[in-house]
């Protein structure tokens, strides 16, 4: 078997972890190499290229570096096992002091899960921009403190028209992320949907939308004098547009796939990492 590890250099731990790892995987007799960068981690492209040729991609870090490497795998079909190497962790399969279930790999004991991932598509002067998100995507005002106007459509129907902070659009995934925050339902990542989330709306309506997983939300959002409102994906890519841009969300074609290498649920997850941080 080859397997791709994907440590996130940021974290002061990772050259250990890293090492960890790799000498438990070519113990059980895998083939494994190492895409790294200095200081961080490689781009989605660069990922999504070097990974045609692996079984498993490891990545090692937090929610962040899982999602990221989750994304770029998705594009060539790859699953992922994270193993937490950060703070929270809700997505990873193992934890550092479980290294020795990383022989289930190799024996093929393993199961995965499949994520929903959002295609979002900003249309604007300079051409057609396209992201991938695991989480959500968060419509946003700029750097000043003033509403945003924001529409959002479905099928040609308005579903959302407010000034606020802004809003969030997000999977099944991302319902026990920055949707959690903003007031929205937990909900199983096995249901077929996505969430609208308003964001401190200057309205007395600030419920949450579950929509049909085959939506295709409009988006149109205007600052005040004209400024730009902006798209951040998963927190880590964003992009300004304008109201006179267009911006489409959608399920995207590309699915994630998460190996577990234990018995664990959704709810055991849930239970151990949100509802008592005092085991953090």
């Amino acid at each position: 078997m080859r397997i791709a590890v994907i440590p996130n250099n940021r974290s002061a731990q990772a050259s250990t972890l890293t090492t960890a790892v790799c000498e438990r995987l070519e113990k059980a007799g895998a083939e494994v190499s190492v895409i790294a960068r200095d200081g961080g981690l490689p781009e989605l492209g660069e990922i999504a290229a070097r990974l045609v040729d692996y079984n498993v991609v490891i990545a090692l870090g937090g929610d962040g570096t899982i999602m990221h490497v989750a994304k770029a795998a998705a594009k060539v079909g790859c699953p992922v096992l994270g193993i937490n190497g950060g703070h929270l962790g809700f997505l990873a399969g193992l934890e550092q002091d479980e290294l020795d279930a990383l022989d289930g790999l190799l024996d093929g004991t393993y199961r995965e899960e499949f994520r929903t991932l959002l295609r979002i598509t900003v249309h604007n002067a300079l051409g057609e921009h396209s992201f991938l998100a695991m989480n959500e995507a968060v419509i946003s005002r700029g750097a000043l403190s003033r509403l945003v106007d924001l529409r959002i459509a479905g099928d040609g129907q308005e579903i959302l028209s407010c000034c606020g902070d802004g809003a969030i659009i997000a999977t099944p995934t991302g319902s026990t992320a920055y949707s959690l925050s903003a007031g929205g339902p937990v909900v199983d990542p096995s249901v077929a949907c996505m969430l609208l989330t308003p964001v401190c709306p200057h309205t007395l309506d600030s419920r949450t939308r579950i929509l049909p997983s085959d939506s295709v939300l409009t988006v149109t959002a205007s600052a005040a004098d004209d400024g730009e409102a902006f798209i951040t994906v998963d927190g880590e890519e964003y992009i300004s547009f304008t109201a006179k841009d267009r911006v489409s969300i959608r399920q995207a074609d590309e699915t994630a796939r998460l190996i577990r290498l234990k018995p664990t649920t959704f709810y055991d997850a849930l239970s151990r990492k949100l509802t008592d941080r005092r085991t953090l």
